[in-house]
């Protein structure tokens, strides 16, 4: 498809309309929307300030650049692509295509996660104020740091969020690809006042975390590549041939990378530990056997995303 060219000389709303009649063709429902972030992109601006300068009339860059991501966006490229961020538990990320675009489905597992980091959140030592305020909000005083590794980390949300949202926890991120574990740090150091709180290692899931001189894990969370050979081949085109294939094809039945972390998940968590993974919304019981199976884990439980599917599974690790 040739490349779309925005009329010149038109004002910021005209230049809106102009783009979302354009993005209507791809029976797109959020059209206008991704029109006003679009043009956001290209003139700086927040969808309300594009709307408090409506009568301004674009310049000639800004008509060419705004013309590009249009006809990118007609070809099925991400929004969050073209404009290099995504939206992660209320905060902004950084993306690239190397990296999968994080899913609101995801910060299920911060929501499932997060009131068992903090019930062990560490307490100093020798304070007992704060010691008695862990009690009286459901947690257990702890003085040792609390350690997580979010395998497969991506783009980093899952680990930088933990790490915001549970302020006193340290933790491992493990990706295989070093362009991922470029936008990860990015975002670590964005986000994070002490960046040192994430270390970064390139590595095939748990592997190139060297379990005899790490600390015990309290926590190992993913989001591994899930998606079946079968699935693959009809998945939108929007996430086929733009989203990486690393980070979504999980072989042919989607459990392959299931298979070998929970094999090695044993030698890096404490007893007492938590192992919580999404999963394709078929793949419960799937997953849910190969963590029996194991015969170390205990209180298996099932968490539903928004729609109400089957999205992570979880465990202890009960030695």
């Amino acid at each position: 498809m040739n490349r779309l060219e925005c009329p010149a000389a038109l004002t910021v709303l005209q230049a809106v309309d102009w783009a979302a009649r354009k993005l209507d063709g791809r029976a797109n429902p959020a059209s206008r929307v991704e029109s006003e972030i679009l043009l956001g992109e290209v003139c700086a601006s927040s969808r309300l300030a594009l709307y408090l300068d409506h009568a301004r009339r674009l310049d000639i860059l800004e008509t060419s650049r705004f013309s590009a991501l249009v006809s990118r966006r007609v070809r099925g490229e991400p929004v969050q692509y073209l404009t290099g961020s995504a939206e992660f538990y209320g905060r902004e990320f950084l993306v690239s295509p190397a990296v999968l675009i994080p899913r609101p489905e995801t910060e299920r597992i911060v929501d499932h996660v997060r009131p068992f980091l903090n019930g062990i959140r560490r307490v100093p030592v020798g304070n007992p104020g704060m010691r008695a305020r862990a009690r009286n909000t459901g947690g257990t005083p702890s003085d040792r740091p609390v350690h997580f590794a979010d395998v497969g980390t991506g783009s980093g949300v899952l680990a930088v969020t933990l790490a915001l949202e549970c302020p006193s926890v340290r933790g491992y991120a493990t990706d295989v690809s070093d362009e991922a574990l470029g936008i990860a740090r990015r975002n670590a150091g964005r986000l994070l006042r002490d960046r040192s709180r994430i270390a970064f290692a390139r590595g095939s899931l748990l592997a190139p975390l060297n379990a005899s001189s790490i600390p015990a894990l309290d926590l190992i969370v993913s989001n591994p590549p899930y998606v079946t050979s079968r699935e693959m081949d009809s998945l939108p085109d929007e996430i086929r041939a733009f989203e990486p294939r690393l980070a979504l094809h999980g072989g042919e039945d989607g459990l392959i990378c299931y298979r070998e972390l929970i094999d090695q998940a044993p030698a890096y968590l404490k007893k007492g530990g938590m192992i919580a993974l999404e999963i394709g919304s078929e793949q419960s019981a799937a997953v849910s056997r190969l963590l029996t199976d194991r015969r170390v884990f205990g209180n298996m439980k099932i968490v539903k995303d928004y729609n109400g599917l089957d999205r992570i599974v979880s465990a202890i690790h009960v030695g």
